[in-house]
Parts: structure tokens; sequence; C-alpha cells
């Protein structure tokens, strides 16, 4: 059975205290308004079906914010510039076991803003992720791997694109309170 992911968050008590939600393992889809939820820093909702991350910019103190886990939802696309830049705090972001497609002109936008501007750890990463989103956009012959079920190059190139991701991510939070102090 599924449910409305507002009303089981209507149902909480002490909005405006509570600084680590945890919605998980409730089959909870659609939006929620956390507008109330002042002192989130923490947001736990694996095994869920929600689709997209977009509820999260109801929050009112998004500075607060520094960990969200969505690990296990629906989840197919997540704009993460705009989820960095609104939400600058946020330590940890665990989006695994979705039906995630990459963004890759995003990714690019972001690389090509830290290879101008980050630091020489930042600007490596960011060539590199840039070798590898022009590199996917190149002519590949396709491969029938129908008959033998031979995934792994595109395991290894998912896990070689999440890795470049995370770094860039570590990297941007790392550079960002580096800048604060």
């Amino acid at each position: 059975m599924t449910n409305q992911a507002q009303e089981h968050i209507s149902q909480l008590t002490n909005h405006k205290r509570i600084k680590y939600l945890d919605i998980s393992n409730r089959d909870l889809t659609g939006d929620a308004d956390l507008k109330e939820f002042t002192a989130l820093t923490s947001l736990n909702s694996y095994n869920n079906k929600f689709e997209n991350l977009d509820f999260l910019n109801t929050l009112p103190n998004k500075e607060q914010l520094k960990k969200i886990n969505f690990f296990g939802n629906q989840i197919k696309e997540i704009d993460l510039s705009h989820l960095l830049s609104a939400f600058p705090n946020l330590e940890y972001l665990n989006c695994e076991n979705n039906p995630l497609r990459t963004v890759l002109l995003d990714l690019l936008e972001y690389a090509q803003k830290l290879v101008s501007g980050g630091n020489s750890s930042q600007q490596q990463n960011a060539q590199y992720l840039q070798a590898l989103i022009q590199q996917g956009s190149s002519p590949i012959k396709p491969v029938d791997n129908k008959e033998n079920g031979n995934n792994a190059p595109l395991l290894v190139g998912g896990a070689v694109v999440l890795a470049v991701v995370s770094a860039l991510g570590i990297g941007y939070l790392i550079g960002k309170k580096r800048k604060q102090n």
C-alpha cells in the first residue's frame, strides 16, 4: 500500500524541534511540505517511492541540512548543481539504488566551473570528468551483449562516473569550507 508523504508528515508533532527526520520504509510517494521543519539537519528516507527531491526546496533553513538519504526510492533525475547550491552545507547524499539517469550537461557545466575556479585537485577531477563526458558523447559501435549478458563494461563505466561525481562533490564541499575559514 502506498502512502502520501504529506499525510504521514502531517501526523508528526513538534515539527519546529525535529532535527533528524526518519521517514524510511513507509512506501511514501508524492510531495511533502517541509516549511515547518526549521531545525532539520538530517533527512532519512530510504526505501520509499519518491520520484524526485523537489519537495526539499520547501525547507526554510536550507543551510542547516547536512545529510540526505534517499537510498532505494524511484528517483530518476537529480540536478546536482542546484542541490549543492540550495543546500550549501550538505555533507552527505545517498541516492543509491534509484533508477537515476545521468544528466551530462549539468555535470559538464559543473566540471567547467571547477576547472576555472577550483583548487588543483578539483581541477584535475573536473578535467577527468570532462574527458569521460566527451568520450560518452562520441559515436561508439553498439555491442550485442544479448547472448552472454556481459554488462561489466557498463558497470565499470558507471562506477567510474559515480566515483568522479562523488570526488567532485566532496571537493566542492571542502573548497567551500576552506573559503569560509
